[in-house]
């Protein structure tokens, strides 16, 4: 791989890191928004994937006391289900395909959370949890970018900032482990994959490491805009590719 789009990765990865660690989820959305001009879709998307579930365990296990499994496991169950049946089928789908796709999904996250973020709330039910499980898995299978559904979810379903964060990112560890098995059982994670991976783990640590120093401190909404207006851009460019 040229250095100069190792480089670029490596930078994408710790903002990333920084924005998932800030709002508890984001990763995916943002190396997707990048990744596929570097890489081939489908690599890319696995390479997300394992960056995505170093994130989860990066700040779930040390937080592991807040983790609200009663509402985490209706949600998590469904939303394995839904990954790994999505990712079997996004293996057959054409790659022009699967990017348009991908530009939309991320203009239609950027909308929500710039639009109507904060204004529409959804009570932290069993069967809200389900839903959210069921739309997140199979986005987090398609385009490993299933954050923004479950996110939704949880903010109402859970008590604090703490808990919130810690309960996202157990089940991002369920969702994320599920798809990468069935990309590695059908093959396409591959050495390279993981050289991949192994390269962007210092700065995806590095990323989260920055991200817990200002969580409680930086304005995560106006890091979310800002995130997401980028994705906006990125979406439109994509649907154009």
């Amino acid at each position: 791989m040229d250095w100069v789009v190792a480089a670029a990765m490596m930078g994408v990865t710790v903002v990333g890191g920084v924005v998932a660690s800030v709002c508890g989820f984001g990763f995916g959305a943002v190396a997707m928004a990048t990744w596929p001009y570097f890489l081939p879709y489908q690599q890319a998307v696995a390479v997300s994937a394992l960056c995505g579930l170093s994130t989860a365990l990066m700040i779930a296990v040390p937080h592991h006391r807040s983790i609200n499994f009663k509402i985490l496991l209706p949600c998590s169950l469904v939303a394995l289900c839904c990954s790994a049946a999505s990712v079997q089928l996004s293996l057959g789908a054409a790659e022009k395909f699967m990017i348009h796709a991908l530009g939309a999904m991320l203009i239609a996250v950027c909308l929500y959370f710039i639009f109507l973020g904060g204004t529409i709330r959804i009570k932290g039910t069993p069967l809200n949890g389900v839903i959210a499980g069921a739309i997140g898995g199979t986005c987090a299978g398609l385009f490993s970018v299933g954050g923004p559904p479950v996110a939704i979810y949880l903010l109402a379903a859970t008590d604090s900032n703490e808990e919130y964060r810690a309960t996202l990112n157990a089940s991002f560890c369920f969702t994320s482990g599920i798809s990468t098995f069935v990309r590695w059982h059908n093959g396409v994670i591959t050495s390279t994959t993981f050289h991949l991976w192994l390269l962007m783990l210092a700065a995806l640590a590095l990323g989260v490491f920055l991200g817990n120093k200002i969580f409680y401190r930086l304005d995560a909404k106006r890091l979310r805009f800002a995130v997401y207006g980028y994705m906006a851009v990125s979406g439109v460019t994509m649907l154009l590719k």
